[in-house]
């Protein structure tokens, strides 16, 4: 059976410092200071990740490991990460593949990991948080707190996980806990693969419809463009300065703000965003909404929308009305 330990610690969502987050549970030293070893367990130190465990004992049986006589480290280990639920029970937070095990407490050489607390109040050996395993970033699964809640729940009956924060699930309960964290482990990866192929073509399909669309807006210009310049105006894009409309084209004294929509289908239905909608309630005499249809087509259709005042409606030559809906909605974006 695969090698495997489970290091107990306080919850967190991100492990990866307290910026912007913060640990509970765990015991009273992180009940007393909000600070723990294991608030960096899952920070990217230069493309290695970390694990600290509070062990009393500041060392690892790795006899309890291997399951026999062993040295002062054990490579290819998965290592567990587990943190009492705010509202109870143990759960899976995350885990290291691949990992490094390591008997004794290791001293960590880097700028990443820094003690936010008095040295002398948990006796820290140096100013930044050592580790008992360790691992490429790449081999490294941090579970989000929804998904934890899937995860199996880790035993804490007789046999199962202690009150110690170390636990070599050596026991019956434990051995037959490790098979499930196992396939737990081998399904999550696997499911995570197909959605990260899934989002791959995801992207790709996105791309290729990103760029047939730009194929479409542009044909709807050129196309509006030579039906102005047909009639003698001289069109000006002005696509880039947000202005609510796209082209502007005169004609002596006339000057006209064109709004332009590029369909590859031949039904109408295009959307306004809210600085074009506003333009064009604004500047009513002067606004056109130009829709192309069949963009994508040899034999493009140009329908050009202007007020009709008398009717208050939008029309254009071909005798088409529009039917203007007011949608509300909402952006949501990280800034």
């Amino acid at each position: 059976m695969d090698k495997i330990i489970f290091f107990n610690g306080g919850w967190m969502a991100n492990y990866d410092g307290l910026g912007g987050d913060s640990i509970s549970g765990g015991g009273k030293y992180i009940a007393k200071h909000g600070f723990g070893g294991e608030v960096y367990n899952f920070r990217d130190c230069d493309g290695t990740c970390f694990g600290y465990v509070m062990s009393k004992s500041l060392s690892i049986d790795l006899s309890r490991v291997v399951g026999g006589k062993a040295s002062d480290s054990v490579d290819n280990v998965i290592c567990v990460f587990v943190a009492t639920h705010p509202s109870g029970g143990r759960r899976i937070v995350g885990w290291y593949k691949n990992a490094t095990l390591f008997s004794k407490y290791m001293e960590y050489s880097g700028d990443k990991r820094a003690v936010i607390v008095s040295k002398d109040e948990w006796g820290w050996p140096s100013s930044q948080v050592g580790y008992y395993a360790s691992t490429k970033i790449n081999n490294t699964v941090l579970l989000s707190i929804d998904e934890r809640l899937s995860a199996p729940k880790v035993p804490s009956r007789k046999g199962g996980f202690g009150q110690s924060n170390v636990w070599y699930a050596d026991s019956d309960i434990g051995l037959s806990f490790k098979k499930e964290i196992i396939d737990f482990i081998n399904t999550y990866e696997n499911q995570k693969t197909l959605i990260d192929k899934r989002e791959f073509l995801r992207k790709r399909k996105a791309k290729v419809d990103v760029e047939a669309n730009k194929k479409v807006e542009e044909t709807a210009i050129n196309r509006t463009i030579e039906y102005y310049e047909s009639h003698g105006f001289t069109c000006v894009s002005v696509e880039e300065k947000n202005r609510g409309w796209d082209l502007e084209c005169a004609k002596g004294k006339v000057k006209l703000f064109v709004e332009v929509k590029g369909l590859s289908q031949s039904d109408i239905s295009v959307f306004l965003t809210p600085r074009e909608y506003k333009m064009m309630q604004k500047y009513k005499k002067k606004y056109r909404l130009s829709v192309v249809t069949n963009c994508k087509a040899n034999e493009q259709v140009i329908n050009v929308f202007s007020y009709d005042n008398e009717n208050s409606y939008w029309h254009d030559k071909q005798g088409n009305i529009l039917t203007i809906r007011e949608d509300v909605a909402a952006r949501c974006l990280v800034e």
